[in-house]
């Protein structure tokens, strides 16, 4: 078997990425285009090729450690032989069998389990997890929900600046605060209207106007997660 590597510039190693990603963008959208009846199967599906795409990942990951030993270990044997005198020669053979036992090693190194231990597997959980019900979910996919500007999921809270670590979402205007600030606010003045830029909400908060926002926490951890990778 030919374990020949591309050259430095290959884009492997990054195609697989965004194969990967492209499937967690599949599963994202799940809710909005499927049927309750069918997102079990096609989760069943999407998590499968998940995990061919961590095994490729894994795979290359290992050839490239593999060449670079069998690399290190012709390089060693090439100087002690020219050191002690005597004509040093290395078959393709020799080196394509020395690089087929040093993949194999590497690959025996992988605990059983590991390709369900990948961060964007993770990920991949049952829908209805984090909600009581699929409707749920499914408007909390919504854009507004997810206090879209443009294009561009809000991750900010506009009054600390501050990325948000506890979201909670008005259900009068579906704007998202962070949850201590806007407990702070409302409970120091009774008035306290939405603080984002544009909005017509006139109605003053209220604690029981506030739910936890759970699909932009899944969204914040999934970047990352991804920003980790």
């Amino acid at each position: 078997m030919d374990h020949r590597l591309p050259g430095p510039n290959s884009n492997i190693a990054e195609n697989i990425k965004q194969a990967k990603e492209k499937v967690i963008q599949v599963y994202d959208m799940l809710p909005n285009f499927c049927s309750n009846e069918e997102i079990p199967e096609l989760l069943d599906d999407l998590r499968s090729v998940m995990k061919d795409y961590v095994l490729l990942d894994t795979k290359y990951k290992d050839l490239k450690t593999s060449k670079q030993k069998v690399i290190q270990l012709c390089t060693e044997k090439v100087k002690k032989d020219i050191a002690e005198g005597r004509e040093s020669s290395i078959t393709l053979d020799e080196i394509n069998e020395l690089l087929k036992n040093t993949l194999r090693n590497e690959m025996e190194k992988h605990h059983e389990g590991f390709l369900e231990k990948d961060p964007l597997y993770i990920t991949m959980k049952n829908f209805g997890e984090d909600e009581t019900n699929n409707a749920e979910d499914q408007a909390m996919n919504n854009e507004d929900d997810l206090a879209v500007t443009g294009e561009t999921i809000q991750t900010i809270d506009p009054y600390s600046k501050k990325e948000f670590s506890d979201p909670v979402k008005n259900l009068n205007c579906k704007h998202t605060y962070e949850r201590e600030i806007i407990m702070r606010l409302i409970t120091t003045n009774s008035k306290t209207r939405c603080y984002w830029m544009g909005c017509n909400n006139r109605v003053a908060i209220r604690a029981e106007h506030l739910v936890s926002d759970d699909e932009l926490k899944r969204y914040i951890n999934r970047l990352k997660t991804r920003a980790a990778i």
